[in-house]
């Protein structure tokens, strides 16, 4: 696991200095606090900071391949490494190293750029070959780690965190409209755009060429799986049988793994699963304080698993007293995004890491097995769509007078968001209407007049692209929405950054490509049952977890933030969103914001998204304000 930089410039013979690689590469040290590498050639750079998980003694990087021609630098971990060098050594690669990332590169000498294909694991990496002049770079199947960059006439620069890039002089950090726009629709800025208009983001699944004298060639190299309609229901036994063989490659590891353990069925299904495979992972859960607190504690449901396993169990607490952890988790998000759990996963990561380097983490069950209320709804529409289409604009525009329960639930926020999405149109587009946290109006109103008139609705069109056309259905759609847009640009995003702000490395077993290509390609009708979401993890998961996790109502890795904005957390949200700092910033219409302020206080409308939204991008930019920002122009 590793933070990578690199500089590769049109001119070879114009220098990549050494004080451009070393700024770029201390800027991403917290990615890699045990090594450092750099590689210098005619016109190109590449740089890593390392943190030591497999190989621990031979694994310095860069890596060169025999005759020192092609050279690499690696983020992340490959879990079939030990086979795919027994596969190169056998066609008569040489090793030198036991590590992962010589087997990248080997594989890379012996297939090219199909080389990705053979890759298990989470991954960003930069091979340059001198021979050809070319720099290839390549992202896991998923966005499990980050990959940015920059390129214009004069080359291409990248790195694992966009801050490398500001670090060498590679980002004006003028602010993009239409990453602003789509960070206050989603809460974060999907790919390819970044909050600056000159970033961009590798998308999961592809590759990146540059070669001298040429743009840049991005390709897929991956994707989804269609629907098998002919694959029969599989076995419980089956389906736990898939996940324990995922679960056991991610264990691969030099070092000791610890799990994260709340009450759902994802993180509770993986450490389940190390137990069967043998291990008794040190678990950490969080319990949360403050207001709203007992609707969110699934410290019982913890418990009572570890101990069903014998698993030792360490509760982090979650204080609503946050005001002094924002400056640190936004440092940490070099860019803005407006995740609640951020405030547990900083506490969280943070208590891990004091006796670890690795967790394995539930992220991706939801996606895999169709978990989330928003799936549920897209099985709706077709009934919602019989409704005439004015009958429904009405029973939208009731909705927003519905009060707020007093517990500061989202359920009512979530009936008024379902009411408010138009029953015309594509899935991709509907779906969107489930996902956004602002309508239209409100962005309208609210960004200023020099963003609003540079938006053009670019993130209605990019969900559209990547709307699969084999998706065979609106559910299908949106599931594989979640897995090029929620999963790379949100989940998996928020965990890298917070995680590796404390050197932790994070791993993902749901999110497997040989785990999704066995369960994915199932039918809907045989992982959700009627509307009983997860239907088919649920099924198989009654062999291993207790009772009470049946039973339990879905919450979500957050904490109750509606209640915290309202009580413990008031001050502050008053305070960073004053007039005086809505002035300052510029962005916002300040009569909108305070409406929004007021509405929420008053539990006439749950404005816990938009609000966190404001807060998490007002707090990001005077915390990076000595990076001074640029608004378009």
């Amino acid at each position: 696991m590793c933070g990578i930089i690199g500089v590769a410039y049109a001119e070879r013979h114009r220098v990549v200095a050494d004080a451009t690689l070393k700024a770029m590469t201390d800027s991403i040290g917290h990615r890699g606090p045990d090594d450092e590498g750099w590689y210098t050639g005619p016109g190109v750079g590449l740089g890593m900071r390392r943190l030591s998980i497999i190989d621990l003694a031979s694994g310095h990087q860069p890596i060169y391949n025999e005759d020192r021609t092609c050279v690499i630098v690696f983020n992340g971990e490959i879990y079939n490494h030990v086979a795919i060098r027994r596969e190169l050594e056998a066609r008569g690669h040489r090793f030198e190293t036991h590590s992962d990332t010589e087997a990248i590169l080997h594989a890379f000498e012996e297939y090219g750029a199909d080389c990705v294909t053979h890759l298990r694991g989470m991954f960003a990496f930069a091979i340059w070959n001198e021979r050809t002049q070319s720099l290839f770079i390549a992202r896991d199947r998923f966005g499990i780690k980050p990959l940015h960059y920059s390129a214009g006439a004069w080359g291409l620069a990248f790195g694992s965190e966009i801050r490398a890039l500001v670090a060498g002089g590679f980002s004006e950090q003028r602010l993009d409209p239409q990453g602003v726009d789509a960070y206050f629709q989603l809460g974060y800025v999907p790919v390819e755009r970044s909050i600056f208009a000159d970033v961009r983001k590798l998308p999961a699944a592809h590759t990146l060429e540059w070669r001298r004298g040429t743009p840049p060639v991005i390709k897929r190299y991956w994707n989804l799986p269609a629907t098998d309609e002919g694959r029969a229901h599989p076995s419980d036994e089956e389906v736990l049988g898939w996940i324990d063989e995922s679960v056991e490659a991610h264990l691969v590891s030099d070092v000791p793994v610890a799990a994260f353990l709340s009450g759902g069925m994802d993180s509770s299904a993986v450490v389940s699963s190390m137990a069967v495979l043998g291990q008794r992972p040190h678990a950490f859960t969080v319990r949360y304080l403050g207001a709203g607190a007992a609707d969110a504690d699934e410290v019982p449901l913890a418990s009572e698993l570890a101990a069903r396993y014998g698993v030792e169990l360490t509760v982090v607490d979650v204080d609503p007293d946050v005001r002094n952890l924002f400056p640190a988790i936004m440092r940490a998000l070099d860019e803005p995004i407006a995740d609640e759990s951020a405030i547990p996963s900083w506490l969280l990561y943070e208590r891990v890491a004091r006796d670890y380097k690795v967790g394995l983490a539930g992220t991706g069950g939801d996606e895999l097995f169709i978990g989330y209320r928003r799936h549920m709804a897209m099985l709706l529409d077709e009934r919602i769509r019989r409704i005439p289409s004015p009958a429904r604009a009405v029973l939208g525009r009731l909705a927003n007078w519905l009060p707020e329960p007093s517990s500061g639930g989202l359920a009512v926020n979530r009936i008024k968001r379902y009411l408010r999405t138009d029953g015309t149109g594509t899935a991709s587009g509907r779906y969107l209407g489930y996902l956004t946290k602002t309508t239209r109006d409100q962005r309208a109103n609210l960004l200023s007049g020099e963003f609003l008139g540079a938006v053009d609705g670019t993130l209605a069109r990019r969900f559209e692209e990547l709307a699969d056309d084999r998706s065979g259905g609106d559910l299908r759609t949106a599931l594989t929405l979640d897995y090029k847009v929620y999963l790379p640009d949100d989940l998996l995003a928020l965990s890298d950054r917070l995680s590796m702000a404390h050197s932790l490395e994070v791993r993902v077993p749901f999110v497997d490509h040989v785990l999704v290509e066995r369960a994915f390609a199932l039918r809907e009708a045989l992982r959700v049952k009627g509307l009983k979401a997860k239907w088919l993890l649920r099924r198989a998961l009654r062999l291993r977890l207790p009772a009470a996790h049946f039973a339990a109502p879905k919450r979500g890795f957050v904490g109750p933030t509606a209640s915290w904005l309202r009580n413990e957390m008031r001050d502050m949200l008053i305070d960073e969103l004053s007039p005086g700092r809505i002035a300052e910033l510029g962005l916002f219409d300040n009569t909108l914001v305070q409406r929004l302020i007021h509405d929420h206080f008053s539990q006439r409308q749950n404005n816990e998204g938009v609000l966190w939204s404001l807060l998490t991008l007002a707090s990001w930019i005077a915390e990076h304000r000595g990076r001074p920002m640029a608004k378009p122009g």
